[in-house]
């Protein structure tokens, strides 16, 4: 989308409206605004908000936010850093509240590298190493991870829910919209649905946000995180259609 169309929409948008929202929000209704980028300028990319780890770089191009695994900024460079020749990138949004919703488009760009392809994991964390959601090359899984299990627990991770057919495909825009509130989780990816729930949900969780990827790197777009308001009155409802 040009600059001067997210202009307009950013100048008339309503102060509980996610810009494009699509999908919209299943289990909440989003309160205050938190965050709004469009990476239409460099700025927009604040240490306020963002982070980037493992030695993983970025460039704003193009209205999109480019994030650079160390293998595809360090081509033809030496390097003999821990991670210099590492194909992982991770990008966090941090001071977020508890309870919040998280909308956002995400391109991942395909390697060129065979082995990579096949290799292809993407993570969105709600919380480092607390709420995850996998896409491997063969389906996805909604997981707690030991954070919230206990680092020294004998079980490292629960599973909530397992989608074998759902997988993201390179160079391919999808919307993705995270809801946390309570013990409750729903991530949307499109027009699939992951749901979660769990009492473990409710207890601490990291203030961040994270976008993890092997591979050559990914695109974001259109990011925005509101409060996570009171509950819709369809969620019931909603809750019961996802076998929960």
């Amino acid at each position: 989308m040009n600059s001067r169309l997210k202009s307009i929409i950013l100048a008339l948008a309503v102060p509980v409206a996610f810009l494009f929202a699509n999908p919209q929000p299943l289990m909440v209704v989003p309160a205050k605004r938190v965050i709004a980028l469009d990476f239409e300028k460099e700025s927009d990319v604040s240490k306020k908000w963002m982070s980037f780890r493992k030695e993983t770089t970025f460039k704003v191009e193009d209205g999109y936010l480019h994030v650079i695994p160390p293998v595809v900024a360090n081509a033809g460079i030496e390097s003999e850093s821990k991670w210099g020749d590492s194909d992982f990138a991770r990008a966090g949004l941090i001071g977020l509240p508890k309870d919040y919703v998280c909308k956002f488009r995400l391109n991942c760009i395909k390697p060129t590298d065979t082995r990579l392809r096949e290799k292809g994991l993407i993570y969105f964390d709600l919380g480092h190493r607390v709420i995850r959601t996998t896409f491997s090359r063969k389906g996805t899984t909604l997981l707690l991870e030991n954070h919230l299990m206990g680092r020294d627990a004998e079980v490292s991770s629960k599973v909530l829910q397992e989608a074998p057919g759902l997988t993201l495909k390179y160079d391919k825009w999808y919307d993705v919209m995270a809801e946390v509130k309570g013990d409750e989780v729903v991530i949307q990816i499109g027009d699939k649905v992951l749901y979660g729930r769990d009492s473990l949900i409710a207890g601490d969780r990291y203030d961040t946000f994270n976008f993890d990827a092997n591979g050559a790197g990914f695109l974001i777009d259109d990011l925005e995180v509101r409060r996570a308001g009171g509950f819709q009155a369809s969620w019931a409802a909603k809750r019961v259609s996802l076998g929960k």
